[in-house]
């Protein structure tokens, strides 16, 4: 047994590695329903030494993969494909990835290490991988699953990762030393400049939670450091613009290319709210049109208590007009209104609650800095999430309740 559960243990990481460099790009790969079932089995197998901290967050966790099964039977009667109810089943099923957490209480410590390290390769690998599909065709237009480009990055879910790394860095569980410590940050300032030339939510994904670490961390002495780092931004920038320049990525769907114009573009879009007839504008109000008509139909309509259910797309039920070419688009790019519109204002309110009673230990005194740190990389996967298709996925599930049963089960088996 004890075989099976390392070979389980490498398995687990080695996808959650897969999924952090590769992104989209694996996405119909379903390694991680693979990680899953056989999670699940080995949980199973060994139930009786499995135990996990109950409180409220967990019980409402189990609430909601508990109400997905009970969806997941509504969808086959109202006549939905099978295929379309479990896709749109996911969205709480990934949980259990924060049940599967619990599995390795014992190797904890020795899980984060190893999860950690992706990170401190991070920036280096997606530097390489962008100059890659920048100027050799083979890797730009390289395939494996279904069709989807191996190296075809969503910004957003990077954005993410990104401030993980830079997180992990300044914490010190990544460890660095003179020109590599610098080469880091070098490398950190010009994926963020990409990240947000693309993606408006990548960007406030970085930045909002840095800014809730730096309040919240107890570390004066870290405080001090990073004060003193800031000074340096402006010099890391200059170092990192050639080579952003230099880069050679294609204009996204949306219009949107790699420049500075277009930098300062979707800065100042975050707080204008004036149409100024940019794709930026009307990416916004296509948004805000379809989350106030899901609104309209929960809060003031038929769907208040049970939501429109599982199986259909939501595009098509609420008469949002897209190009096809873009893809099946399933979801109103944010999570939350995701769960409004297929589970109803009940269940909807139930995760607001949760995600407070998740995102209150930030401000606990006596909350540990690796909490500490794991919560608020936690809050940048919903942010992002608020704005684009991220946890409806595995790209951005897997790693977010993996981070999620990391901070239960630290709380509950090691911290002092």
């Amino acid at each position: 047994m004890a075989a099976i559960k390392r070979l389980y243990f490498n398995f687990f990481v080695l996808v959650y590695l897969l999924y952090v460099l590769f992104n989209k790009g694996i996405a119909y790969s379903y390694l991680s329903e693979v990680v899953i079932v056989a999670g699940l089995i080995l949980i199973l197998w060994n139930i009786r030494s499995y135990e996990f901290a109950w409180d409220k967050r967990m019980a409402l966790l189990v609430f909601f993969v508990l109400m997905s099964v009970v969806y997941i039977f509504r969808g086959f009667l109202g006549g939905y494909s099978i295929g379309d109810v479990i896709r749109d089943s996911v969205i709480f099923n990934y949980i259990v990835f924060a049940f599967i957490v619990y599995f390795f209480k014992d190797e904890l410590p020795y899980l984060k290490k190893r999860l950690f390290g992706i990170y401190k390769w991070y920036p280096f690998l997606m530097c390489c991988f962008f100059l890659l599909s920048s100027y050799v065709p083979y890797f730009r237009d390289l395939t494996l699953f279904q069709g989807q480009r191996l190296f075809l990055y969503k910004f957003g879910d990077m954005g993410v990762h990104l401030f993980i790394a830079s997180i992990l860095l300044l914490n010190g569980n990544i460890v660095l030393r003179g020109r590599f410590f610098v080469l880091q940050w070098i490398l950190i300032v010009y994926l963020f400049l990409i990240v947000s030339s693309y993606s408006r939510s990548g960007m406030i994904s970085f930045i909002i939670p840095m800014f809730l670490f730096f309040i919240y961390s107890r570390n004066r002495q870290l405080k001090d450091q990073m004060i003193k780092w800031l000074k340096f931004v402006p010099l890391l920038v200059l170092l990192a613009i050639p080579l952003f320049l230099s880069t050679n990525l294609e204009e996204n769907f949306q219009g949107r290319t790699l420049s500075i114009e277009q930098l300062k573009r979707n800065a100042v879009s975050i707080f204008s709210s004036e149409d100024d007839g940019s794709t930026l504008s009307d990416n916004k109000a296509w948004r805000l049109v379809w989350w106030a008509r899901i609104v309209e139909y929960t809060f003031l309509g038929d769907y208040f208590l049970y939501g429109r259910g599982l199986g259909m797309s939501l595009a098509a039920t609420d008469d949002i007009v897209y190009d096809p070419s873009e893809g099946n688009l399933r979801s109103p790019h944010s999570f939350h209104m995701t769960i409004l519109a297929r589970f109803g204002v009940p269940l909807f309110f139930l995760w607001l609650c949760w995600i407070y009673l998740h995102l209150r230990e930030i401000r606990k005194k006596e909350i540990s800095p690796e909490i500490l740190m794991m919560l608020v990389i936690g809050c940048a996967f919903l942010i992002n999430a608020s704005f684009d298709v991220f946890l409806e996925g595995p790209m951005g599930a897997m790693p977010f309740w993996i981070f999620t049963g990391l901070v239960y089960a630290e709380e509950a088996f090691h911290s002092v």
